[in-house]
């Protein structure tokens, strides 16, 4: 495959948009700067749409929260902000070389108090159904993801891209999130995230999941101060708003 391949898949999705989008994912991120307790010397640079759907959880005091896939740490520090006060945060990254820089992120950045609240786990986000269930009142789902921005990045890999990445991940992506709905509590919120550009990856997910579990969740209609409504969810695109791309959906089950 090759880069007039890629175009020719976003160019079908995103039509007289695409070219204004790939300049913008082509150029730099901009990023924002976090030190929310002023533990470390610099702050944690990353993308504000990654801070606006940290924030999109809906997190009380006192309440469980679980990251499922973690790493690096910046949406974890945003949530170990909103529980400073009360409440735990359960970190998960599988991969270990990531889940050492997110602890040495977590370290770093969060006051000893807190962090003894904050545990680090390492495992399988698709298969957490099996060992816990009914356990958290909030979960971050940040999936591993196409990650289009970093792929254009890389000849190599954009060379080896085909459009059956995208529908492959998004499977992967749905086993994630149905175990992460297994997980919550009744009554509570997951919020699933992507930085995909892949409608397949993004509300593809989600129209599946109500499809197969429709009666037990409710989809409920994000907003942010910058980016655009999907059918299921929220998405900030580059082009339109300088951060991104990232799409979040937040999903309450029911029962």
């Amino acid at each position: 495959m090759s880069q007039n391949t890629f175009s020719e898949f976003f160019s079908q999705i995103y039509a007289e948009r695409w070219p204004k989008l790939l300049a913008a994912l082509q150029a730099k991120p901009r990023q924002e700067g976090l030190n929310p307790f002023g533990c470390a010397d610099e702050p944690y640079f990353l993308d504000a749409a990654s801070i606006v759907a940290a924030r999109a959880l809906p997190i009380s005091p006192g309440h469980a929260v679980l990251d499922l896939c973690a790493a690096p740490g910046g949406k974890s520090l945003v949530l170990a902000e909103r529980i400073k006060d009360a409440g735990t945060l359960v970190a998960n990254e599988r991969s270990a070389t990531r889940r050492a820089r997110l602890k040495r992120v977590l370290e770093e950045y969060l006051p000893e108090e807190l962090l003894r609240r904050v545990r680090i786990t390492g495992h399988d986000a698709s298969k957490w159904c099996i060992y816990e269930k009914d356990a958290y009142d909030a979960i971050l789902l940040d999936a591993p993801c196409s990650s289009e921005r970093h792929l254009i990045a890389q000849p190599k890999l954009l060379a080896e891209w085909t459009p059956n990445r995208t529908r492959f991940l998004a499977q992967r992506q749905y086993a994630m999130l149905a175990s992460a709905l297994q997980v919550v509590r009744v009554d509570g919120h997951v919020l699933y995230a992507t930085c995909s550009i892949s409608p397949f990856e993004n509300d593809g997910v989600i129209e599946k999941l109500i499809k197969k579990r429709g009666e037990k969740i409710s989809v409920i209609p994000p907003s942010a101060p910058f980016g655009e409504s999907t059918r299921y969810g929220w998405l900030i695109l580059p082009d339109t708003t300088e951060f991104g791309p990232l799409y979040f959906a937040l999903i309450k089950r029911e029962c």
